[in-house]
């Protein structure tokens, strides 16, 4: 469809420049600026993300890895979310063209609707919330073994789950499991969580668990910093970069290291109120809707003005 019917409407318009958001260029010859968020792109190596999503998912990457890669010739500009991404793409793609910087805009959740957890806090335990939709890159299998764990231990620390079967056949299959193995205790699925209550949420919990394999931008990262919530997530590039310092870091792939670096978090206050004010500083250095939108209209301006077009061959 786009290598017929988009072209021609194109041809109509006749614009100075193009500005493509959905990852894949337009095969058009105009000037054209990309942005890309779709990180799978930028992991092609990554052997144990590949096993973890399954052939069908792999297969559907592979195509759109071969669309992107036929079609960078159209792309004038592209854009990435993150330096990781930026630097990731340059390793693996020799005729990338120019490539920039576009960060993600973070939106402060100023909403405070009231939101009640399904269970009653106790003073003695720990509450951290793994808040996502299921998504298979998301890793949440992991979080089986992590509660077996805390339940063979008598670990102090309950975890918050925001999926519901409905997502997909295998958040269906997880909560089976969490229910069969008697867990629900301590994986305590909430569902999800409209936006105008994570703020409320947040003010509930003591920390985020993110037990992810891949990630562009994630503002729930940011999102916990600002409310100054402690951070477990894994030790992956794009974690480490939008985090820093304000995060705890473990081997998404072994529960037992889950476990560990928690109870590692919360057995040094003195280290966890340090991240923590570490988080809140980072959170407001990113750029909001405005400093965004106004740094993109200025980039697509100056190309549409430089009258030195060529036609793309």
């Amino acid at each position: 469809m786009d290598v017929i019917w988009y072209p021609n409407l194109v041809k109509q318009v006749n614009p100075d420049v193009i500005f493509t958001m959905g990852n894949f260029p337009s095969p058009v010859k105009y000037k054209q600026v990309v942005l890309l968020h779709l990180s799978h792109l930028a992991y092609p190596n990554d052997k144990v993300l590949w096993e973890k999503l399954g052939l069908q998912i792999l297969l559907k990457i592979k195509l759109r890895t071969w669309v992107f890669k036929r079609r960078l010739r159209f792309v004038d500009i592209l854009l990435v979310q993150t330096q990781t991404m930026k630097t990731r793409m340059n390793q693996l793609y020799a005729h990338l063209p120019p490539t920039r910087l576009f960060p993600n805009a973070y939106t402060l959740l100023n909403s405070r609707t009231p939101y009640e957890l399904p269970t009653k806090r106790q003073p003695d335990l720990t509450y951290l919330l793994c808040l996502s939709r299921y998504y298979l890159h998301k890793n949440l299998e992991i979080l089986v073994e992590v509660g077996r764990l805390i339940k063979a231990n008598r670990l102090p620390y309950r975890i918050f789950l925001t999926i519901e079967a409905r997502q997909h056949p295998k958040a269906e299959r997880l909560l089976q499991q969490i229910f069969s193995e008697s867990l629900e205790d301590i994986l305590v699925p909430i569902g999800n969580v409209p936006t105008d209550c994570i703020a409320s949420v947040y003010q509930q919990v003591d920390g985020l668990l993110m037990p992810t394999l891949l990630e562009s931008f994630s503002a729930t990262y940011v999102d916990a910093m600002h409310f100054g919530v402690s951070i477990f997530t894994s030790q992956r590039d794009f974690a480490e970069e939008v985090c820093g310092d304000s995060a705890y870091y473990f081997d998404p792939l072994s529960a037992q290291s889950i476990v560990d670096t928690v109870h590692a978090g919360y057995s040094n206050e003195i280290l966890r109120q340090r991240k923590i004010t570490e988080g809140r500083l980072r959170s407001t250095t990113l750029p909001d809707w405005p400093e965004v939108s106004r740094t993109c209209w200025e980039l697509l301006l100056s190309m549409a003005e430089n009258k030195e077009t060529y036609l793309k061959q």
